[in-house]
Formats: structure tokens, C-alpha cells, sequence
């Protein structure tokens, strides 16, 4: 591919850029023609090719030549880091999805600090006839298929995800994930594509070919089932919490390079990747999201967990008296001086973030609360929003499963302070407001 691309570029360089100012083609012919004519010497060639010419083909063939040259090795480079980074399916770096193009944002690169551009990328040719978004892209030689999630569980930690996705993934159409944490989570768009652990210490960095081998069980199943005709219903999916809010790792994705507040983020680039991606958001009261997830971490007492979120309020509070909200929001090292995850629960901040990319109706936004209370409907919701058939004994038989992963440490904790909650409550309330108004839904306001 890379000696066509170079012909072709030659081919385009000499008869564009050269016919304007010279005669080349006679000259060519008329070196042709004495080759067929005369024989070669140990010593010399003889041509009858004036030397004004003589010396314009030399200017020729050595441009010709630098350009061959310089373009197989750029070809070459290029190929082999494609195919170390994705598998081959991308092409040059200059030709971005063009959706991203109108939002104005175009490939620069990976640099040095930073993750993989995923704008480098062209979006896959997703196959039309597969519901979950697989394609076929050569890699060593052989064409294979590669697969990414239908759907994603966006969030938000400490608010029954693993809940919600364990009842997804016992529908027979949905197909597990191999590699994920927890079976559900892949973390890969906040965390592991820039090289940070759940923890935010450091690992090694998973690139978008990393994330495709996450699905490789379901993607075998997909492509080991489609039928006759091509078609395929089976779906996979990811369900990482972490998604939907954290962007502390901003810093990290090549267009934000030195600057001080990101002007791309986490949606950004799943827009870049996805052509109709589903959304499912479960948000919980912002109070108790934050008292079960400290519980979960630390196990500390209700006292000790006041002491925290008065300590963690005057920071994010002393923050945004010189930064904006999310700048604080999203800063790591602001995140890193918290005792708690006080600004995972400021949700307005995230989700008026997500729909600057996306429209709402790519998001199905449950409650926590309304989950818990009658799980059968919010299942329903769920199961019609993936286009997913199902009989009322069987949903019913799913709804009636005990609640997963209830921790001891849950079962065990104390009611948290009626001065905590107030605090809290406070801290949050421009934020449930922002929320309900976005969503033209006043349950977000969480009053009862």
C-alpha cells in the first residue's frame, strides 16, 4: 500500500508540479528510445540528449527521487505505528472524522505526557447488519473483527451500577466482557488510556487496540453466530462509572497540551469513535452517594466522615473563589488534597458537558431511588431503550434477583450526621437545581 501511495504521489508531483516548466515528457521518450537503441558500457552511456536537457533530467530524477523517498519512509513510520496502536485500521493522520473537523478539532499527535490521539483516527466502517459496532480491519495480513460496546453505563459510582448491569447482562442477547474489572468495567476512557489505575497511581497504558481486546469473548461470539444473511443482534457492553465524571486526566489527550482548562473531553473523543452510542445514566441523592462511597473506601465513622466533607467543601470552595467550577472540578490535584469524592456528586457540571456533544436522547437517565423501589420498571426502560426483547415472567424473574453487591461494610454503617447531611445538602443544591432544569425533571432535585 505504502509503494502505491508513493507512486501515486510521484505520479501527482512530477505531472502537476514539473509540466509547467519543462519538456520532460520529450526528454523521457527520447532517454526510452536510445536505451532500446544503444547498449550499455562499463564506462558509459551514449545519448543523444542535449546538455541543457541532460541537466534538467538529473534535476528531475533527483527530485523524484527525494520525494520517493521521503514519502515511503513517512508511509512506513506511519503504517507501522497504526498498527501497533489499532490493529490497522486507521488511515493518514490528516484525515479526521469530520464531525470532529466542524467542532474544530483536529489531530496533533501523541506527545510526549499524553495518550494516544484518538483523532489521528478515522471512525471504524461499522458492518450494517450487526446491532452491536463491529468492523473488519486487517491486521497481519488477515482481515478480523474488531468490536467496541453498544451501550455504556456511564455512572455514577455508589449508585447501584453494579446492580443495574448485572440485570442487564443476564438477557441472553447481551455478551460478557472478558477483561473487565468486576465483569462490567473497563475504566478505559477516564483511566487506563492515560495510564492511571482506578486509585489514579500509574500503570501501563491501554491504547484503543487494548480496549477492543476487552470485548474479544464477545466479539468471537459475535462473529462465530451471525447468521447466512450477515446479520447479527448480539450486543456488549461497559458499564465504568468513572465515565460519566471524571476528567481528571484531562492533561493528558493531546489537544489540551498546555493549557489551562481542557477543551476536550471524555465525550469528545466517544464521539469521535461512536456513530449512535447509548447512554445509560443511574444518578443517586449526591448526599448519599458520597456517605456510601467514603464508607466503602475508608470504613470511617459518621464523625470522621463531618470532619471530611467540611475540610473537602473549603477546598473545592476556596478553589472556586480564583477558577472556574470546573477547573476545580476536574483538577487532579485538587482531587488528590480531598479526603472524599466530594465533586463526583455535582452531576449539572458533567452532564452539561456531555450534552454540549451529544443530544439528550442519547442518554437514558434513571434515579437510584426509583431503581430500588420498583426495579421492574426501571428494567423495562432499560431492556426497550437497548432494543432488547423480553417476556413480563422473565423481566419480573429478574426484577425479583436480590440486590448485588451489598458490602458489610453497608450493612454495618451508621445513619450520617443530621449536621453532615444539611452541610451537604447546601454544597449540592445549586448543583440539583442546574440538574432538574437541564433535565426538565424536578425529581433530580431530590426533596423527598
Amino acid at each position: 500500500m505504502a509503494d502505491l501511495d508513493a507512486k501515486a504521489a510521484l505520479k501527482k508531483y512530477v505531472t502537476t508540479l514539473l509540466i509547467p516548466y519543462t519538456n520532460y515528457k520529450a526528454i523521457i521518450r527520447t532517454y526510452s528510445r536510445d536505451l532500446m537503441q544503444k547498449t550499455w558500457s562499463a564506462q558509459k552511456v551514449t545519448m543523444k540528449v542535449p546538455l541543457k536537457q541532460r541537466v534538467l533530467l538529473i534535476l528531475v530524477l533527483c527530485s523524484s527521487l527525494w520525494l520517493v523517498t521521503r514519502h515511503c519512509s513517512r508511509m512506513a513510520i506511519y503504517g507501522i505505528k497504526n498498527i501497533m496502536s489499532s490493529h490497522g485500521y486507521l488511515s493518514e493522520a490528516k484525515d479526521v472524522d469530520h464531525k470532529s473537523e466542524k467542532r474544530g478539532i483536529r489531530c496533533v499527535g501523541e506527545l510526549s505526557h499524553t495518550a494516544e490521539d484518538l483523532f489521528c483516527m478515522d471512525r471504524p466502517k461499522y458492518l450494517p447488519n450487526f446491532k452491536n459496532p463491529c468492523w473488519y480491519a486487517k491486521e497481519r495480513g488477515t482481515f478480523r473483527l474488531k468490536c467496541v460496546p453498544y451501550y455504556h453505563l456511564l455512572g455514577v459510582c455508589k449508585s447501584g451500577t453494579t446492580d443495574l448491569s448485572y440485570r442487564i447482562r443476564a438477557h441472553e442477547d447481551v455478551l460478557p466482557c472478558n477483561d473487565c474489572f468486576g465483569e462490567k468495567e473497563t475504566f478505559y476512557w477516564s483511566r487506563t488510556r492515560y495510564g492511571y489505575t482506578n486509585s489514579m497511581g500509574h500503570r501501563t497504558t491501554c491504547n484503543f487496540s487494548c480496549f477492543q481486546d476487552q470485548f474479544a469473548v464477545g466479539r468471537s461470539w459475535i462473529e462465530a453466530t451471525t447468521t447466512e444473511g450477515g446479520y447479527h443482534y448480539m450486543i456488549t457492553g461497559d458499564a465504568s462509572p468513572s465515565d460519566f465524571s471524571d476528567f481528571r486526566a484531562w492533561p493528558k489527550i493531546p489537544q489540551n497540551a498546555g493549557l489551562e482548562k481542557p477543551v476536550v473531553l471524555t465525550p469528545h473523543l466517544m464521539r469521535h469513535v461512536y456513530t449512535d452510542p447509548k447512554f445509560i445514566l443511574i444518578l443517586r441523592n449526591p448526599t448519599d452517594r458520597l456517605y456510601s462511597d467514603y464508607v466503602m473506601r475508608s470504613g470511617g465513622s459518621a464523625a470522621d466522615f463531618h470532619k471530611a466533607v467540611s475540610e473537602d467543601i473549603q477546598i473545592e470552595q476556596n478553589c472556586m473563589k480564583n477558577h472556574t467550577v470546573e477547573q476545580c472540578l476536574y483538577s487532579l490535584d485538587i482531587a488528590r488534597r480531598l479526603r472524599t469524592r466530594i465533586f463526583l456528586g455535582c452531576y449539572s457540571v458533567f452532564m452539561r458537558e456531555w450534552l454540549k456533544v451529544f443530544p439528550r436522547e442519547q442518554f437514558l437517565i434513571l434515579r437510584t431511588e426509583d431503581h430500588d423501589q420498583d426495579p421492574k420498571a426501571q428494567l423495562s426502560k432499560v431492556f426497550n431503550y437497548l432494543n432488547l426483547n423480553y417476556t413480563e415472567e422473565w423481566i419480573t424473574s429478574i426484577a425479583n434477583v436480590p440486590h448485588q453487591r451489598v458490602s458489610q461494610k453497608k450493612i454495618l454503617k451508621v445513619p450520617m450526621l443530621e449536621k453532615t447531611r444539611v452541610l451537604l445538602d447546601s454544597f449540592y443544591s445549586r448543583y440539583k437545581k442546574d440538574l432538574a432544569d437541564i433535565l426538565q425533571d424536578k425529581r433530580f432535585l431530590w426533596l423527598t
